[in-house]
């Protein structure tokens, strides 16, 4: 039987519809105030529930806060896919449309995930342990990718691991940038211009498997 208690609201709410509230609530008060927002009380009421839970249920605002990032992250969340598509693909026709469909969806999801946003600010410019640890995870899944596609490039000058260090940062730096000053980059206008960058992304990945 699950266990069930009355929250401050005087709702009665199962452990897991609580625990997803809570989730909810820290993309809630990023979005509002950004990630310095966060805090125990703070959560708690945007979740309408015992801050008391948010120990019980996550151990902290730490792991809830890396709860909410595990769930919400591209990258991590594209995780499975990654593994999916690699186990039996080894052409390079095939491995160049993965790579080039993925930074596609990383330009994508990052200017439309204004949470997402947030937390990759917040991980270039305060060191945290909760935000290192998930950027450990973040590479797993890169170097699971990279490594099936490296081979391809043996004996090529070509570095496909800076290649697509170049094209995973500049997108996220092009897009914080757009969305914090509202200004263009080399005369793109990011947001109105956005299938020109998409186009660019698969002419450098045709560019790069070209070995």
């Amino acid at each position: 039987m699950t266990l069930r208690y009355r929250s401050v609201s005087g709702h009665v709410k199962n452990k897991n519809e609580t625990m997803q509230r809570l989730v909810d609530a820290v993309g809630a008060i990023i979005k509002k105030n950004g990630y310095k927002g966060l805090g125990l009380n703070a959560i708690a009421k945007e979740a309408d529930v015992s801050k008391i839970l948010i120990h019980r249920y996550f151990g902290g605002v730490d792991q809830l806060v890396e709860a909410y990032v595990l769930k919400n992250d591209y990258w991590i969340a594209k995780a499975g896919e990654v593994k999916i598509e690699t186990s039996g693909k080894t052409d390079r026709e095939s491995l160049k449309e993965l790579v080039s469909s993925l930074l596609r969806g990383h330009f994508e999801y990052f200017n439309t995930h204004e949470e997402m946003r947030s937390i990759i600010l917040w991980e270039v410019t305060e060191r945290t342990m909760v935000l290192n640890s998930i950027s450990i995870v973040r590479e797993g899944i890169g170097k699971l990718l990279l490594e099936k596609v490296e081979p391809l490039f043996a004996g090529s000058k070509k570095n496909i691991k800076a290649v697509t260090a170049l094209l995973v940062s500049g997108i996220y730096y092009m897009i914080l940038h757009s969305k914090k000053n509202e200004s263009t980059i080399c005369g793109i206008d990011v947001q109105s211009e956005k299938q020109e960058i998409l186009d660019a992304i698969d002419q450098i990945v045709d560019w790069a498997f070209d070995v």
